[in-house]
This record gives C-alpha cells, structure tokens and sequence, in this order.
C-alpha cells in the first residue's frame, strides 16, 4: 500500500492525461548525426537485382527559410554503390520541402522519406549516402551499408521488409515500410514482416525468432500472396506497392510477433518448405525514442526517488551492477499499463519527464532542472493543464500551474530573476 501512495500520482497523470499531456512537448532524444538507411533488394526482370535506397532524415538537421509565408528546405540526396571500394554508380534526388509551423522545423520526429533505385548485378555492393543543405550547404553523411546480393539472389529468399499498419496512397490502400534502418521499433503496436521468395509456388516456409539471447520462437508461416513489389512515396512515408520492372515474388506474412520483443538484437531464421537450406537475417529492435536518462541504469534507479522512497531505491542499487536493467525492469512491470506487451507505456512517460526537467527547468545559472521545484512537480505529475505566468506586487515573475485529474494547483516564484522558480505554495 505504502508502495502505492508513491506511485498513483504517475499513474493517474499518465492515465488521464494521454494524449493532451504530451501536446507541446519538445523531444528530448539525442539524434544520430548519420541518418541511417533502409536498403531493400528484389530481383528484377533482367536477372539483375533492384536495390531500394530508402533514406530518412530528421526535419532538425536541416536549415529552413521563411518564404512566401512557408518554411522551406532545399535538400540533395546523394547515394552511390562501391564495389571493392571501387566506385559503380551513383545517383541523385533534389527535393523541396516545405512546413507551415516553425516548431515543425526543429523537430526530431518529423522526417523526410524518399527512396533511389539502381539495378546491379548480383554482387556484394557498399552504399554510401550524403545529404546535402542547399540552404547551408552543411553535408551531412549517412550511415554506409553493406548488402550482399549473391546470396539472397543465389537461395531466392529475400531481405524482410517490416510493415505498419495500412494506410492510404494516391488512392490505394498500402502496407507502410516502417523506414528505420530496416529495424523493429520497441513499442506496444503491432508490426509485421514480409519475406519475398523467388520460387512463387512455396506453400509455407519455417521461421525463427530470437531476440537477445532469449529461447527462440518458431513458426510455420502460410499466409503469403503474389506480386511485384515496389515502393511507392506519397505525404513523406514509404508504402509497399506493384512495380511492373520487378519478378514476381511470393511473398510471406509474418504477424502478431513485435509486442514481446524486447530491445536489441532479433536474428530471424528462415527455410522454405520441404528443403534443409536456411539463411539468416539479423535484425535490431530498436528504441527509436529511448529517453536519455534510462540508458543509464544506475542513473535511471535513482531517478525513482521523485516517487517512491528511499529504501526503495536503496534495494534496487543493492544489486549487482550489471543487474540493475533487470532490476529497473521488474520495478516498473508491477505498473505495467499493458503487461501484454514488453514495452512499458508508463516507464516511459516517466523518464520522458525526466528528461524534459533536466533540460527546461535549468535556468540562467543552467542549475541541474532535476534539483528544481518546477522539476520535481513536473517529474511527479507531469505537463500541467494550465500555466499562469505574471509579476507580482513586488516585481517577482510567478508561475501557477493548474492540474485538473488529479485536482492540484502549484505556485512558483522566481526571486532573483534566474529563472530558478521557487515552490511557494502547493
């Protein structure tokens, strides 16, 4: 019970405040100065193969100018192919892209997506990429690649792609390519695999899944359809559609598998029906927004003193240290909003605030934002419904923040004009 008390605050401004509780709130994630790249391989008609250059840049990386009432980005996509680091080929996009909000461009969440297609012959193939600000003329490089084309080509079963739920394009209902690296993201939604074949009359192929070093999951898998696949681009997403210059493929659908994922490696294993030959995909599940302050575990345990006690925390820490994420995990599982998944929806939104009040509530003085009232008030319940911000009688800036769910009102004074707001009532 005692346990409890600590806690209800997170879980009832978790509870009533999704989504609103969100709305406004800057990302605090790092960004990876290379943009990472999804490479798709598919045989094409002329015995050859297609390679799907699938890039995704963050709106934040690139400069943009007000004009004519827009913001805009002029942006060139380079991508070339090296073989034995001999240059192959290469090619180019120029792309405008334009914003009404200002706060668009600064966001890490927002993303360009487009793609460059070469035809090759099957071979081994090294793809750099370059992404160039026209508006700075800033470049930026892009993770390199390494594709293997022989051996998909030669045993005809292809790279997976991993897919989202459907959406709308230029009028036809798409799967989604979910564009990060060729990665899983670690969340709570549902995800699925399609695994192209070269032989269109496979009835069922066997996978594999292990993710970390946990047992692995096998499956006989039958849902497949046949098609030319392709990509298509429309509103900056990436869709799964027929391309006419493509072989037809058989193509397997793998569901119902991303929700117990958890965060790390995922090597899927893959046979064709009636045949000992396998081949190996390595896959990483990915944490595309892990908040800063869980990727320290010691750190992230001592975080938990902003709503529970110390000997809470005293217990956790007593452990080996290289068991605190096991530690840390089994702490939150208790306060698990969907304990059907891996992903913890209100770990997350808890070090999420961690975060944020280390970086907003620092002041002039740039004093630690995790020491200061605002951010332990913020830690503990939240985005406030309502923020009141005026000078007092005696010249002092006062902040008030009103919650509705559950009922609270704070009020903050910034004596010494720092922007170190002090909780004077609350």
């Amino acid at each position: 019970m005692k346990k409890l008390f600590f806690i209800l605050p997170l879980l009832i401004s978790f509870t009533y405040g999704q989504p609103g509780g969100r709305q406004g709130r800057p990302e605090t994630r790092g960004f990876l100065d290379k943009p990472e790249p999804t490479v798709q391989i598919l045989p094409s008609a002329q015995t050859k193969i297609r390679v799907f250059y699938l890039y995704r840049i963050p709106y934040d990386i690139l400069v943009f100018e007000r004009k004519n009432g827009v913001f805009r980005s002029d942006v060139r996509i380079l991508a070339e192919v090296l073989q034995d680091k001999n240059f192959i080929t290469r090619d180019f996009k120029d792309v405008t892209l334009t914003v009404d909000d200002f706060d668009k461009t600064e966001s890490k969440t927002d993303f360009l997506q487009g793609f460059i297609t070469f035809e090759l012959s099957p071979g081994h193939y090294n793809l750099r990429g370059l992404v160039t600000d026209l508006n700075s003329e800033r470049e930026i490089r892009i993770h390199p690649v390494e594709i293997h084309g022989i051996a998909d080509f030669e045993k005809g079963i292809y790279k997976p792609i991993v897919i989202s739920a459907n959406n709308v394009c230029n009028g036809k209902t798409l799967p989604k390519i979910v564009n990060h690296g060729g990665g899983i993201p670690y969340s709570s939604k549902d995800y699925r695999i399609v695994i192209p074949l070269a032989d269109t009359t496979v009835k069922s192929i066997t996978v594999e899944l292990r993710n970390n070093d946990n047992e692995p999951v096998t499956r006989t898998v039958t849902e497949a359809y046949n098609t030319q696949i392709g990509i298509s681009s429309c509103d900056n997403n990436l869709y799964i559609d027929k391309n006419n210059d493509v072989q037809v493929t058989r193509n397997f659908v793998i569901r119902n598998f991303s929700k117990k994922l958890n965060e790390g490696h995922l090597l899927l294993t893959i046979k064709k029906e009636n045949s000992d030959e396998e081949i190996d995909f390595p896959l990483a599940v990915k944490w595309l927004n892990k908040p800063f302050s869980l990727r320290n575990p010691e750190f992230a345990i001592e975080m938990l003193r902003y709503i529970d006690s110390d000997s809470t925390v005293s217990a956790l820490l007593d452990a080996d240290e290289e068991e605190y994420p096991e530690e840390l995990h089994n702490y939150w599982k208790k306060f698990d909003p969907s304990p059907e998944t891996s992903y913890n929806e209100l770990m997350t939104e808890f070090y999420e605030r961690v975060d944020y009040a280390a970086l907003e509530f620092r002041g002039i003085t740039r004093k630690n934002g995790l020491r200061t009232d605002r951010g332990k008030i913020y830690i503990k319940y939240g985005k406030p419904d309502k923020v009141d911000r005026y000078s007092n009688s005696n010249g002092y800036m006062v902040e008030t923040w009103i919650y509705s769910k559950p009922e609270k009102k704070f009020i903050f004074v910034d004596k010494r004009g720092t922007g170190n707001f002090v909780l004077v009532e609350g």
